[in-house]
């Protein structure tokens, strides 16, 4: 990506460069007059000055402007065709989950939101770091801006009539030391509920993005009960998505998942990026052994492909890699079968316990070649909706991408709109 934050096609321009530790103030400011539609590109040395003294009326007025629509909404004055059936959708990752909006390369403009729309998706998953950005003491205060911020993803989202998941991710401190932190998740989420409490049910919450690490299934099910049960007092029929642990895996779903009885408001939600070895290959952020370049899918490859040092010093990606050079597409670990696998598993669990089914992230990275990413994306896609899955794709425009986001303009990859979009 660029070093600018970008505003889309009707936004501002600046160079990341510019706007240093000590211009934080502005880089704030920056972030939320970004999406007001103004059309001033500052480039000089002196922007960061002019952005402090120029946009904060204009922040401030977009924030005005968002709060009075978000109220329309609640009112009835203002309507949407917005719903919570979560059909085909569209992640729009590394943006509000980085640490603050921006520091990932990837801010979110009110173009995103135009494009998903313009070919057909019925919503968007907006993965967002709240933790980051309450205070970390009792009563735990979600901090204005931020929830500005979400209010503005959410005006984005109706406006357009797509339904938007507000989705906690990333709650890193939460994984590492739930316990300590149960009770400020709590008031997170109670924030949350009261704020949006009587909005269009096209807004849509997810609890937890992903339990992890020290979260396992028998800390995050009481936890989970908790926290959505005190939801509940608050929004008794806003859709709510949860997850079991593992990192949403499907199998969790199946076995270990709490599920609330005679809720007609549920949807139980699974990640699925097998195999790993093709979807994230090549990403410096992952384990050595995800290192090797150049796996294909569906395998074997033409010829054999040599595996990264990490690969082979690792036992799990050693016998994929000896498995990926020698078997049939029929048996390949990175074949159609390490896919259905998964889908087969979580499409058990909708037919032991009747509660519709959402996969909510599935992705191949932008190190895969765009034939074999294609194919990939296509098969997880036609075969979730074979099972009755709604699907969210992971992502819009980074690592994963589906979009080519540019300075001033950006264009969808075709083969992969077509992987989500065409019959």
């Amino acid at each position: 990506m660029p070093d600018v934050l970008s505003g889309g096609t009707s936004g501002v321009f600046l160079p990341v460069s510019r706007l240093r530790r000590g211009q934080s103030a502005a880089r704030r400011v920056y972030r939320v007059a970004m999406n007001c539609s103004l059309t001033r590109a500052l480039r000089t040395n002196w922007s960061a000055f002019i952005l402090v003294v120029f946009l904060a009326a204009a922040a401030t007025g977009c924030t005005t402007a968002v709060s009075s629509r978000l109220e329309s909404y609640r009112s009835g004055a203002l309507t949407t065709r917005a719903r919570p059936v979560l059909r085909r959708g569209m992640n729009f990752g590394d943006a509000m989950e980085a640490p603050n909006e921006g520091d990932w390369g990837v801010a979110l403009s009110a173009s995103d939101f135009d494009e998903v729309k313009a070919v057909g998706f019925d919503h968007v998953r907006v993965p967002m770091r709240v933790s980051a950005h309450a205070n970390p003491r009792s009563p735990f205060g979600i901090e204005p801006r931020f929830f500005a911020r979400i209010d503005w993803v959410i005006e984005q989202a109706l406006s357009r009539d797509l339904a938007v998941i507000i989705d906690v991710h990333h709650y890193v401190e939460m994984m590492k030391a739930p316990e300590r932190h149960a009770d400020r998740f709590e008031a997170i989420w109670r924030q949350i509920a009261m704020r949006y409490r009587g909005m269009p049910d096209g807004v849509v919450f997810e609890l937890l993005n992903e339990p992890t690490d020290n979260l396992t299934a028998e800390v995050w099910n009481p936890i989970l009960k908790r926290v959505f049960q005190s939801v509940r007092q608050i929004d008794p029929q806003r859709t709510i998505i949860i997850e079991g642990a593992h990192w949403a895996s499907a199998k969790d779903l199946r076995d270990t998942l709490w599920i609330p009885e005679g809720d007609a408001h549920v949807v139980a939600s699974f990640h699925m990026y097998a195999p790993m070895y093709f979807t994230h290959q090549g990403f410096g952020w992952m384990p050595s052994h995800y290192g090797t370049r150049g796996v294909v899918f569906p395998g074997p490859p033409a010829s054999p492909l040599r595996a990264s040092s990490g690969a082979l010093a690792f036992p799990e990606s050693r016998e994929f890699f000896t498995r990926y050079n020698a078997e049939p597409a029929a048996t390949n670990p990175s074949g159609a079968t390490s896919v259905l696998e998964v889908l087969d598993i979580a499409s058990a669990f909708k037919a032991r316990t009747g509660l519709p089914v959402y996969l909510g992230e599935f992705g191949a990275g932008i190190n895969a070649d765009t034939k074999s990413r294609a194919a990939w994306t296509r098969l997880v896609r036609s075969e979730s909706e074979k099972r009755g899955f709604g699907w969210g794709y992971w992502d819009f425009c980074h690592n994963f991408a589906a979009y080519n986001r540019a300075l001033f303009s950006g264009e969808w990859i075709p083969e992969i709109r077509a992987a989500l979009l065409d019959p």
